[in-house]
This record gives structure tokens, C-alpha cells and sequence, in this order.
């Protein structure tokens, strides 16, 4: 195994840099064996598999050379008392505007888009409002869908919210950093920021700083989305894949994993629609703008995930594997971590997979001609 960065090639046995100890080759070791443990296919309509970098995820246990874990205490004395004032003056001035921003998005242009332009269909709607609302102080929500198109966000999400879209109930998102950043760093905290985004790096592992943010929104009772298949799997290339979802990630078995203290609902819904929204061309990245009118959008709501039967079983293990690493901060992966990912990922496949197989594909899964050869 090579290790260059967040990249790895199983080819030999070497490392770039300084010579390797025996502890940390039998580090290696294990996060290798996870890593072909994880490399495998679900059921036929969906395929659970992870890229190399984040299934490796750059375990604390490798970060510094010579060092079993990359952990540091946090910043004590007036000057970071000072920091964490500032930040958190900073978030509450972004939040009050963010309320603001985001009622006026829904109101004037996002369900005037869904409502008038186009269609919207919902099936068990009330089982998410009731999770938004009253789901208990504290209680982590985590919804997980398929993912469509750009638009996913923040089109879904006015359709499923009851207006008036409250900020304290708003959800957390994920957005890629290329578009998350795409005009610059002030844009993205009045735009993105301000309607709960968090960017996430494709090419940076599981352990980032900004997913560990979005994950402990869940852990202290937030409502976090996720998209667990990455990126957009439009019906034109899971016909040709011969399936229901895109391979899933392992960031959504580290986003659950990640509410250990407290039992998480797990809510997952299946869409369809919005690939004519904004369709893509076949055999193409490329999307047809502007965003297409008189389609429907059908949302299926299914019924929440079992999932704490999973972070019982290995809670005891995951703790042994990180005193044995030498992991204080309880953040980082280790190959236990890794084995429940995959569980839940799993969990996760199965269930959004169910609500697929209801689709009707002749009618639901039409292509816009907007992106056909003529």
C-alpha cells in the first residue's frame, strides 16, 4: 500500500517520506483490510462501494509522521475566548439574515416555481412534518434521498418544509466545494452559509473539519440531508446501469455513526421529477438550463431506518479501537468504524432501494427533450 496525501495505489508496499514503523505498518494493515471489506456490491437495483480515499478516510493514526494520532487540545487563554465570541457573534448576525433570506427564496420564487410552473406530489408528508416539529428536544434527524439534479437543493426542501420556512427548523446541507465556492468565499457565507450549507471536498477523506461541522448539527439534535450517492444520478444512466441508485458513500454510515449519544431517526424519501427540472444530457455532466416548467415532482416518504441496533453492537468495539490507536478525539476513523459505515450504509441502500422499485419508470423516468438528439 502507497500513501501519498488522500490518494492510495495498492501497488507494493511503500511509503512516501520517512521510514515506517512496525506499529504504524500494522495500522496500515488493518485500514487496508477494512478498505477491501468495504469495496463490495449490494442488490442488483443499487450498489454500495466507496473510493479508495474515503474509504482509507486518512486515519488520525497516519496523519503525522511518527505520531499515533493527529489529536490536538483546544485553544485555551483569552485570545480563543475571544475567537469563539467573535464566531459565535458572526453566526448568530448570519442566522437572522439567513431566516430572512431563505423565507423570501421559499416565498417568491422557489413554491411560486414548484406550485405554479410545475406539479408537486407527496406521499406520507405528515410523517416528515411531525420529525421537523416534534420529534423531541435533542433528537437528531437525519433524512437521506436519491439525488436528481443541482436543484435537488433547495427545491425538495421548500416543497417538503411547511411554509413559513423557520430558520431553527430549517435543515443542514451539503454542497460540493467547486460550487459551494464558485463566487468566492463572501458569497458563499450570504448564500449558502446563511441557508445551512456546509461546503464538503470529493477529493479530501471522510475526517474533514467541514463534515465533522455538519455532522455534530445531527449529534446535538439538528436535522442534517444528505445525498449518500455524492453526486447526480440521473434516470438515463441508472437505466443504463440496470439499477435504482448510484453507488452509495460511506459519509452517510459516518453521519449516523456520528449520533451515538443519543438514538437517531433516520428518514429516508425517493424522488422523481426533478432530472426533468433540470435534465441532463446523456452521457454528460452538462445540465440543460434555464430550469424546465410544467413537470411533477413525486416525493415518496418512507418509514424512518433502524439503526440503533447497529450502534449498540459495535459500541463497545469502536471504543477498545480507539484506545488501542491512541484516538482521544472521538471524530477520527478507525477500521471498526469503517465495518458499521458499511452496516449502515447499507441499511440506508435497502431502504431507498424499496421506495425506488415503486417508481413507475415508464412514467416517471421519461427523459426531457430538451437534452434528446433531434
Amino acid at each position: 500500500v502507497s500513501i501519498f496525501g488522500a490518494g492510495v495505489s495498492v501497488e507494493g508496499f511503500s511509503f512516501a517520506g520517512a521510514p515506517v514503523g512496525l506499529q504504524q505498518l500494522q495500522q496500515v494493515e488493518m485500514i487496508s483490510r477494512s478498505s477491501r471489506l468495504l469495496n463490495v456490491r449490494g442488490n442488483g437495483h443499487g450498489r454500495t462501494r466507496s473510493s479508495i480515499s474515503d474509504v482509507v478516510c486518512m486515519s488520525s493514526t497516519i496523519r503525522r509522521r511518527g505520531s499515533a494520532t493527529a489529536y490536538r487540545e483546544p485553544e485555551t487563554g483569552p485570545v480563543a475566548q475571544l475567537k469563539k465570541f467573535v464566531t459565535a457573534l458572526w453566526v448568530l448576525i448570519r442566522d437572522i439574515y439567513g431566516q430572512f433570506f431563505v423565507l423570501f427564496m421559499d416565498t417568491f420564487i422557489q413554491k411560486p416555481f414548484l406550485n405554479i410552473l410545475n406539479k408537486k406530489r407527496i406521499d406520507n408528508h405528515k410523517r416528515l412534518t411531525t420529525l421537523i416539529g416534534q420529534r423531541g428536544r435533542g433528537v437528531p434527524l437525519i433524512t437521506v434521498s436519491n439525488h436528481c439534479s443541482s436543484l435537488d437543493e433547495p427545491l425538495l426542501f421548500s416543497a417538503l418544509i411547511p411554509w413559513p420556512i423557520l430558520q431553527w427548523q430549517l435543515r443542514y446541507s451539503l454542497c460540493n466545494d467547486n460550487m459551494f465556492y464558485v463566487f468566492g468565499p463572501i458569497f458563499a457565507q450570504f448564500f449558502f452559509y446563511a441557508a445551512r450549507g456546509f461546503p464538503i471536498w470529493r477529493t479530501r477523506n471522510m475526517d474533514q473539519p467541514s463534515f465533522k461541522e455538519f455532522c455534530d448539527k445531527a449529534r446535538y439534535g439538528g436535522w442534517c440531508h444528505i445525498f449518500p450517492e455524492g453526486r447526480i444520478w440521473q434516470p438515463w444512466k441508472l437505466q443504463k446501469e440496470k439499477c435504482l441508485l448510484g453507488p452509495l458513500r460511506p459519509g452517510v454510515g459516518k453521519l449516523i455513526a456520528n449520533c451515538e449519544e443519543k438514538s437517531p431517526v433516520v428518514l429516508p424519501f425517493y424522488h422523481t421529477g426533478m432530472h426533468r427540472v433540470l435534465p441532463q444530457f446523456p452521457n454528460s455532466k452538462r445540465q440543460s438550463m434555464p430550469p424546465k416548467t410544467g413537470n411533477t415532482i413525486r416525493i415518496r416518504v418512507g418509514e424512518p431506518i433502524q439503526v440503533q441496533d447497529l450502534l449498540d453492537k459495535y459500541a463497545e468495539r469502536r471504543k477498545q479501537a480507539r484506545e488501542e490507536l491512541g484516538i482521544k478525539d472521538g471524530w477520527s476513523t478507525t477500521p471498526v468504524d469503517e465495518e458499521l459505515y458499511l452496516e449502515l450504509t447499507q441499511r440506508v441502500e435497502a431502504a431507498l432501494v424499496e421506495l425506488g422499485a415503486q417508481v413507475d419508470q415508464d412514467e416517471e423516468w421519461q427523459t426531457h427533450p430538451a437534452v434528446l438528439k433531434k
